[in-house]
């Protein structure tokens, strides 16, 4: 499978997600932003280990392919989340 159709498919997974999670708790805001707040240790992670890896197989590039992974779920999640906020407070000052 080619590699943009695994982050676009990874992308609307976390926007599907961070939309549930608007829709079921709408008087909380900050809910929603909790999976780009859970996605973004793993991702700094994933790239920190990349070089720390000390031999001479692939598992520093695996390291880096996951940490480009959460990097786009990470941040299509925050900028869902900071969408819904802007659309819920457009949509709070018109009633």
């Amino acid at each position: 499978m080619n590699f943009g159709i695994i982050l676009i498919l990874i992308s609307i997974t976390a926007i599907i997600i961070t939309f549930i999670l608007n829709l079921l708790f709408k008087k909380i805001r900050y809910v929603k932003y909790i999976p780009a707040i859970v996605l973004f240790p793993f991702m700094i992670y994933n790239f920190i280990t990349m070089y720390s890896v000390t031999n001479e197989s692939f598992e520093s590039l695996g390291r880096f392919v996951m940490g480009i992974l959460l990097l786009v779920a990470c941040a299509s999640s925050l900028i869902a989340s900071i969408t819904f906020d802007i659309a819920h407070r457009n949509i709070g000052r018109k009633k």
